[in-house]
């Protein structure tokens, strides 16, 4: 059951290379009321603004960047500023076309601002802020660790509610669950994965697909492919957790807490 219509993919989750429009160019200014919703979906952590700066809750300033100049995709992946983390907007609903070329909303991550909200896993800081959850106990009950920090275990609790939910035919797309926390790097650009944080998670890998195993069969070009049912995608979506098929580096099987990515 393919997410998206027959404009961009097949019925039965078949492939298709569809020639897509660039993105506006990444340097483009950051809306003030981007910056301002960031503030305001992480309240426990978050005070305000005060020119360039997000002032947390404790008096840290960190810088926005939105001063910077332009660069491109892959550099602004190995190094975002708070500004290209805001840069590209996730859209939740069901799309009717595949991502466009660079659209990657969630993908632009400055790692100061996750290692200061969720902990730097690399100094133990990460472990004692998780629990554990049993996932799709119903189904073929697994016990996964996940954040406690901004209620992420809570919201996944209510997700994994609602997907105990679904149909029996839907319940091979989510077990088992292929892992939350890992003190990890994002193999293809070095920076930590969200995974690093304990707020993302990955459902079964047997019927997901991801981008760098389609590239190794097809070269350069990266052919599009999903087998996640929308419906599996709505439920992550009204908790906030963004979806890695509405990526062109796509990553079916990845789902992570970001509620700033909203629009």
């Amino acid at each position: 059951m393919p997410i998206f219509s027959r404009r961009g993919i097949l019925a039965g989750g078949l492939a298709l290379v569809v020639p897509l429009p660039r993105l506006a160019r990444a340097g483009a200014g950051v809306p003030r009321a981007r910056f301002e919703q960031l503030v305001a979906v992480y309240p426990d952590f978050l005070a305000g603004l005060d020119g360039d700066a997000l002032v947390w809750t404790d008096g840290t300033r960190m810088a926005l960047g939105a001063g910077k100049p332009e660069r491109g995709f892959e550099v602004m992946l190995r190094d975002a500023t708070l500004a290209d983390q805001l840069r590209q907007v996730y859209r939740a609903g069901r799309p009717d076309a595949p991502p466009a070329f660079n659209d990657s909303p969630g993908r632009l991550r400055h790692a100061p601002f996750f290692r200061k909200m969720y902990g730097d896993c690399g100094k133990n800081e990460v472990m004692g802020r998780l629990r554990p959850v049993a996932w799709m106990p119903k189904t073929k009950r697994q016990t996964i660790k996940i954040a406690t920090v901004n209620d992420v275990a809570a919201r996944l609790e209510r997700v994994i509610g609602q997907l105990e939910g679904l149909p029996d035919r839907l319940k091979a797309f989510l077990v088992p669950s292929a892992g939350t926390y890992n003190c990890r790097v994002v193999a293809d650009t070095g920076q930590p994965s969200m995974h690093a944080s304990g707020a993302a998670i990955d459902i079964a890998t047997t019927q997901s697909d991801y981008w760098v195993w389609a590239r190794a069969k097809a070269g350069s070009a990266i052919p599009f492919r999903n087998r996640i049912p929308w419906e599996i995608v709505e439920i992550f979506e009204a908790e906030k957790f963004i979806w890695g098929g509405k990526w062109h580096h796509y990553d079916t099987m990845h789902f992570e807490y970001r509620p700033e990515m909203f629009g």
